[in-house]
């Protein structure tokens, strides 16, 4: 059996954690980022650092998007009514306590 035929819902419990944990780490990165703007008085300077933030941030959204994906993808891989997918699903409600309470 190869590393890509493994059977659908092994997956393990510390991925989904790593995952969970790593979504919402750099969805906070992309919101911390945005509120560290400093006024550098240089208006060419100013909009070349305004422009190199909003794409870091957007680089930060778009990790955080796509770790999203990949635990739904295994969350639904788990199969219906395996309640610890549902622990770390997205924006399930109190899922970065959950995640961090398991450590």
């Amino acid at each position: 059996m190869t590393e890509g035929s493994r059977v659908p819902g092994a997956a393990d419990p510390a991925t989904l954690r790593a995952l969970a944990t790593g979504r919402s780490t750099t969805r906070a990165l992309s919101d911390d980022l945005l509120t560290h703007l400093p006024d550098l008085g240089d208006l060419p300077t100013q909009r070349a650092l305004d422009t190199w933030v909003e794409q870091a941030a957007d680089t930060l959204r778009a990790l955080s998007e796509g770790l999203e994906e990949r635990l739904l993808d295994l969350g639904a891989a788990r199969g219906p009514g395996h309640t610890s997918a549902d622990d770390h699903a997205p924006g399930a409600p109190g899922s970065a306590t959950r995640v961090s309470d398991s450590r």
